[in-house]
């Protein structure tokens, strides 16, 4: 085939390279176009009855270059009976190599046409490949860096990264703290979310980074390669997992890095006797969940210092200012981290060592100050108000009860978020249990004192001793005085003292049993017209004439005389009755106010002593009885 286009016919299939259709060639990319071209001429090569294979190739001149074509100061190949040449695999040619025909490259690198001639048919294979990788010289480097660490080295991740079976495997180990997000006491579960930093060397994935383009660090997914399987020990909801297997970074000497999220739930046993002015330990413990002390070896990751150059050990809970969330009811005290080996258990099992993250936290106790203990104090105390009121006012009682009911409901709503333990009373417990049993001696007081006050001559008699006490010498103490003992003072001094409706009687019975009948019944008479001359009255000369007037006289008063008579017997029992009853509600207010000096008082000490003890109650000073380290970050303890 030769002139001015080439085309070769195969079925209905026809290849045409001449100018013509050049312009239907730049639709497509270049590349593309030579390889679709390049399998077709190679197709028609074999097809053709009279084609024979081409001379070798040979190297021409790098100044050569054929009219219309790039040209590359790298060595270039053209066919021996056309002496002109095209830069095969230069990136300013699109990946076309200088095997085709002078024809076929040249359209492909846009220059001019000449006459086409054919090559090898391995040459042309070679050719696709190159036009393939989009003017690359390979494959991507971290591909064959996989490719050479997976499959040249046969990796299997489900062996442990060592030469021999008693070497050991050195994981290091460190945790952030993003969040603290909660602490339930009642389920006993403390909520965190954390980063998980883990460490390890695998000599199996190490490479020389000379060989792959200086690459200094590789990003797999971590099912790829071996993990030491740590897990959380104490975990609260069977999740021993991580939250989420991100992706692990490895370095050219083999050290492995994997950082994955996690939402741990871990138990955390709750210590209440000082809620809610309480501290609680709470501790996350890490574990291997199948390589025992013998097979790995976790500890806790070491980091330089950038100021000293020294190497340290991160012995505490990592926090990152900008990234950690602060939880409004729980101060972080101590953060500590230690790895922990138990010397009574063998090296055989994954229980003999473990790394233990320690949280000390404070309760903020504004919320429960707040919303509790103070509507329970000011409830409280309104019980020894039950004291001023009237026991006729017939509210004692209700005010009382009313008063120990709230104290029910607040203690309702502690032990709904209280776990159900024995082990301790909480403090606010403590206290809503004085309260309800001062509120129950109130309510007793109550009904005592309504007793005696609704006591009446009738039901009940006063001795003279109770009298005595609760009438004449506990008043006195108590500085209680009745309205019958008070002297009201007037302008011009002190009046006489108000007698009582029981010395009037006693008068009138004395100054009837002096006087004659018929001076008794004419004296009040003689005084309105003036006849009264004496002042006392005289000596009757009861002589016998006057005597039998007399009791005529007697005789006809009799009736009159025996109904005042009987009406001042009635008023001076209803005197004695009033009176008696007085002093019973005398008695009643004498108990209030000295049940009022009692209550009151060790209502008061109680509560600020029972609190006191919550205030003072205060996390140590150090995370650790006995270690004087405090574990904190600006107090660092370097190895070297």
């Amino acid at each position: 085939m030769k002139g001015d286009s080439a085309r070769c016919c195969l079925g209905a299939e026809e290849l045409d390279v001449s100018p013509t259709h050049q312009s239907h060639s730049l639709q497509e990319p270049r590349a593309i176009v030579c390889a679709r071209k390049s399998l077709l001429l190679t197709r028609c090569w074999h097809s053709s009855p009279s084609a024979s294979a081409p001379p070798a190739p040979q190297p021409l001149a790098a100044n050569h270059r054929v009219p219309g074509c790039y040209t590359s100061p790298r060595r270039h190949w053209v066919h021996p009976s056309k002496k002109t040449s095209c830069f095969g695999a230069a990136v300013g040619l699109e990946a076309c190599a200088g095997v085709l025909w002078t024809h076929l490259l040249c359209c492909c690198a846009g220059g001019a046409e000449s006459t086409m001639e054919p090559i090898h048919p391995g040459l042309s294979v070679l050719l696709l490949l190159a036009l393939t990788a989009s003017g690359c010289w390979g494959r991507n480097q971290e591909e064959r860096l996989i490719h050479h660490l997976f499959k040249e080295r046969s990796y299997n991740k489900e062996l442990r990264p060592v030469a021999r079976k008693e070497d050991i495997v050195v994981v290091n180990l460190a945790l952030t703290l993003s969040n603290l997000i909660s602490l339930k006491e009642a389920d006993e579960t403390l909520l965190t979310n954390v980063w998980m930093e883990h460490g390890w060397y695998d000599n199996r994935l190490s490479w020389n980074m000379s060989l792959f383009d200086d690459i200094d660090s590789l990003r797999l997914p971590s099912h790829m390669v071996w993990l030491p399987e740590i897990v959380l020990e104490n975990n609260n909801d069977a999740q021993f997992q991580v939250a989420y297997y991100c992706n692990v970074l490895v370095y050219p000497d083999g050290f492995v890095y994997w950082l994955p999220p996690a939402i741990f739930r871990s138990s955390c046993a709750i210590n209440v006797n000082y809620f809610p002015f309480d501290w609680q330990n709470c501790t996350l413990k890490f574990s291997s969940l199948t390589y025992n002390a013998k097979e790995i070896s976790m500890d806790l990751k070491q980091d330089t210092d950038p100021v000293t150059n020294r190497t340290y050990k991160v012995e505490w809970i990592v926090i990152d200012p900008e990234g950690f969330t602060e939880n409004g009811e729980w101060e972080i005290v101590h953060k500590p981290a230690r790895r922990n080996t138990y010397p009574t258990i063998p090296l055989d099992s994954n229980k003999h060592q473990d790394i233990t993250f320690y949280l000390i936290i404070k309760r903020k106790p504004l919320f429960y100050i707040v919303n509790i203990i103070i509507p329970c104090v000011l409830i409280s105390f309104m019980a020894s108000l039950v004291y001023y009121l009237p026991a006729d006012s017939g509210e004692k009682m209700t005010l009382s009860i009313s008063v120990l009911l709230a104290q029910s409901v607040f203690l309702l709503l502690i032990s709904q978020r209280l776990p159900e333990t024995s082990m301790a009373i909480p403090l606010i417990v403590k206290y809503l249990m004085f309260i309800m049993v001062l509120v129950t001696v109130v309510v007793l007081n109550c009904v005592i004192v309504l007793n005696l006050h609704f006591r009446t001559p009738s039901t009940h008699v006063m001795s003279d001793w109770t009298k005595e006490f609760f009438l004449e010498r506990l008043p006195r103490l108590l500085r209680m005085s009745r309205p019958m003992d008070s002297e009201p003072v007037w302008e011009g001094g002190a009046l006489p003292r108000r007698s009582s409706s029981v010395g009037y009687i006693a008068k009138a019975e004395e100054y009837y049993s002096i006087k004659a009948r018929s001076e008794l019944m004419f004296e009040k008479q003689s005084e309105r017209h003036g006849l009264a001359t004496r002042a006392t009255p005289a000596v009757v000369d009861r002589s016998n004439n006057e005597g039998v007037a007399t009791e005529q006289l007697y005789a006809e008063m009799k009736p009159a005389v025996e109904g005042a008579n009987y009406i001042v017997k009635h008023m001076r029992d209803k005197n004695d009755y009033s009176e008696e009853k007085d002093n019973w509600s005398g008695i009643a207010r004498t108990v209030d106010r000295l049940c009022l000096f009692l209550v009151t008082p060790v209502m008061t000490v109680g509560t600020i002593v029972i609190f006191v003890m919550g205030i003072y109650n205060q996390p140590p000073l150090l995370p650790f009885a006995g270690d004087l380290y405090n574990y904190v970050e600006t107090n660092k303890r370097f190895i070297d």
